[in-house]
């Protein structure tokens, strides 16, 4: 990582909880998780979960060193040509530093701060992680250089492509597509990401029994203008313009976050129908596996579906999510940073009464 994004330890803020998204070593990883193993342990039995792979019925015991992987997947190409697994190396310091908070927030400790803080980081870096991220910025910006017309070139650009507008945007293609600017514009937009989770109103569900399923897309997005819909295909990116978000944390465990203007809640107990409800989308949004714990089979709902919020909070809705302060919070936040690339805070909002 660079100098500009590097960690301020001097004077710890309670309310800022430490950016930990930084490493000066990179050894190489030649299998990477996409679901990083500290997050699936919560889930196995005996070193295994159980994994559903290309949407098969029927599940298979598998090691988490191998489930929710993909060979040398965070690998970057630099401009001497060499490989370089940096990236991975910076993912696994998030990884590492969140290992705790979730474990404590799994056994019941209180949602402070500095957890809320780590783990809307590593729930932000979540949700980018995954393919779906990637072919989103794929299918972004495509057809936005294929609309380039020879004025929008720089000279030099035009002439290191011979003059051919065809070429040129080649090449623009692949500039921006290259292995260095995909997985820096997921690092940076991650940061930025994890304090909208922040300013989100989290509650901490459980349930009384292995119900949960994850998935290699494991962070569920309700679109804030859908009252009603079937599961989503793909994984939706925005938390900004999301009404709710979900993120399994254990078999019978999860953060359902929303912009409620009341205090995050610690504990929320669910019964087996909302789990069902989380399930169905999870598993819906994965790229080729779903996984739950060795054992009964998470049970599945089916649609249509409404949002989980309903149940916390009834009678919130789009218009109660446009007049939440969390959210205003948020959106000054993101007009604050909006033509920064390098963001090195994290802002949480955990008691309503700070404000």
């Amino acid at each position: 990582m660079t100098d500009h994004a590097q960690a301020h330890d001097d004077e710890p803020d309670p309310d800022r909880p430490g950016f930990v998204l930084n490493r000066a070593s990179y050894p190489q990883v030649n299998n990477a998780h996409i679901v990083p193993r500290m997050y699936q342990r919560a889930f196995e039995v005996n070193g295994k979960v159980a994994v559903h792979a290309d949407g098969a019925a029927d599940c298979v015991p598998a090691s988490t060193k191998t489930a929710g992987t993909r060979p040398a997947y965070y690998r970057r190409t630099r401009p001497d040509g060499d490989l370089m697994d940096d990236v991975e190396a910076s993912l696994s310091v998030i990884e590492h530093k969140a290992t705790q908070p979730l474990r404590e927030l799994i056994t019941g400790k209180p949602l402070t701060a500095e957890r809320k803080g780590i783990l809307a980081q590593f729930i932000a870096v979540q949700m980018l992680r995954g393919p779906a991220f990637f072919e989103q910025r794929e299918q972004l910006i495509v057809p936005m250089v294929e609309e380039l017309e020879a004025d929008d070139f720089t000279h030099e650009g035009l002439a290191a492509a011979g003059g051919d507008i065809v070429v040129a945007r080649k090449q623009a293609v692949e500039k921006y597509l290259d292995s260095t600017r995909s997985l820096m514009s997921m690092l940076t937009r991650s940061v930025k990401l994890a304090s909208i989770f922040g300013y989100m109103r989290w509650s901490i569900v459980r349930f009384d029994q292995p119900a949960l399923a994850y998935s290699d897309h494991p962070v569920a997005m309700w679109p804030m203008n859908l009252e009603t819909t079937q599961v989503f295909s793909k994984q939706q990116f925005g938390p900004l313009s999301a009404l709710e978000v979900r993120f399994p944390l254990a078999p019978d465990a999860a953060v359902l976050m929303d912009w409620v203007d009341r205090s995050d809640q610690h504990a929320v107990s669910l019964d087996i129908s909302a789990a069902s409800e989380f399930n169905a989308f999870t598993v819906a949004q994965a790229d080729r596996e779903w996984m739950h714990r060795p054992g009964a089979e998470p049970e599945i709902a089916n649609g249509p579906h409404q949002p989980l919020s309903r149940i916390l909070e009834p009678g919130y809705d789009r218009s109660a999510m446009h007049r939440s302060v969390r959210r205003s919070r948020a959106q000054q936040y993101i007009e604050s940073v909006q033509g920064r690339q390098f963001v090195n805070t994290v802002d949480v909002l955990t008691d309503l009464g700070a404000i």
